[in-house]
């Protein structure tokens, strides 16, 4: 069984940390390399937007068993920052913001 990790984020070294231990843990529940990068560069997103916007928060990874027997990956990010104002403005396809929409 795989336990559950949690890696509290803060600074720009927990974000490295973030993507280090989603990519191992996804090679642990037996995803393939490029998925492994593909969980390992949507993690580090997260952890990233954690210290740009709110500062420190953390994140939860999980293998979860699916209904036929293969292993998925849950990722649970937790922080107290300010949120997006207006959701459904960023939902929209031609919508740009100052930094960026990033890679994640």
């Amino acid at each position: 069984m795989v336990g559950e990790e949690h890696i509290p984020i803060g600074v720009d070294a927990d974000v490295v940390t973030a993507r280090t231990r989603a990519k191992d843990l996804a090679a642990a529940l037996g995803f393939s390399p490029t998925d492994q990068t593909v969980i390992a560069a949507a993690v580090s997103e997260i952890a990233r937007n954690i210290v740009a916007y709110a500062g420190a928060g953390e994140l939860r990874l999980r293998g979860q068993r699916g209904a036929r027997g293969s292993w998925g990956l849950e990722v649970v990010a937790h922080d107290e920052g300010p949120g997006i104002a207006d959701v459904s403005s960023v939902l929209r396809q031609d919508y740009a913001s100052d930094p960026g929409l990033g890679i994640g």
